[in-house]
């Protein structure tokens, strides 16, 4: 399975130590020369310069002198992170150019058609893990009788408009989505506006899209929702996309892809 988030994650690392490793060469190139002992003296602190590292003592400097003595101090801080930001880099790299997320997967890609019927692989490529995941079935909640008829350019029938904005959003960023699937959450069973499969990790993500929140019922309803997600380790920002609406606020497409990028992008 591909994760790209270890990747990014990991290539965004090494960006920051690049960062890092640049500053600290700047900061090192107007450092003063030589190096700094620090010393407690009775109830302060003395500093001794050393022109030489095999120096042990140094020469006292006055505090006329102290500006110095800290850039000094600074100056054996940046050589340290410089260094230990330089090896971490190294190894970064190193990993990033030998790491194949694809390895155990294209093993099975690999084999011919005529040997991949006959395998019960390990890991399977994303289209069929999509085909697979898409061709559960599952009991979707009923329909009440003269509610709003909504469907979607799938031709799939939903409760709202809104809904129907984030579903074609989820069709047209061609992301694997199934309406209102059932989840257990603790001992009840729930009905999710939209689960959708992040491929990246191949997690399930939660859409929930609260459409009345004027409604002092629907907004308490709504609230006690969350936290029964949450009760069960899935939380908004992470597994669980939560969009709001109210008569005067209605959601929009512009938003919703605004959202999906987030998530998805």
């Amino acid at each position: 399975m591909t994760d790209r988030s270890i990747i990014t994650k990991l290539e965004k690392e090494q960006a920051q130590l690049e960062n890092i490793i640049l500053q600290a060469e700047k900061k090192l190139s107007h450092a003063p020369e030589g190096s700094v002992l620090v010393k407690r003296y009775k109830k302060g602190v003395q500093y001794y310069y050393r022109s030489d590292p095999k120096d042990r003592n140094g020469i006292y400097m006055p505090k006329s002198d102290q500006k110095r003595a800290i850039d000094l101090i600074q100056k054996s801080y940046d050589m340290k992170v410089l260094t230990a930001a330089k090896e971490q880099w190294k190894v970064l790299d190193s990993f990033l150019r030998k790491y194949n997320p694809n390895a155990v997967m294209n093993v099975f890609k690999n084999e011919s058609v005529l040997r991949q019927i006959q395998l019960n692989p390990y890991e399977l490529p994303d289209k069929q893990f999509v085909k697979v995941w898409q061709a559960a079935e599952y009991e979707q909640k009923p329909f009440q009788e003269n509610m709003p008829v909504h469907y979607t350019v799938k031709k799939e029938r939903v409760r709202s408009k809104s809904e129907v904005i984030i579903a074609n959003s989820l069709f047209h960023a061609k992301l694997p989505y199934k309406y209102e699937c059932p989840l257990m959450l603790g001992n009840q069973v729930i009905h999710p506006d939209f689960v959708i499969l992040r491929m990246r990790d191949r997690k399930e993500i939660y859409w929930e899209h609260l459409g009345m929140m004027d409604d002092t019922e629907y907004r308490n309803h709504a609230l006690q929702r969350i936290r029964m997600y949450e009760a069960n380790g899935i939380f908004p920002g992470d597994r669980l996309i939560l969009t709001f609406e109210t008569y005067r606020m209605p959601l929009n497409a512009v938003y919703v892809e605004d959202v999906i990028s987030h998530y998805f992008g």
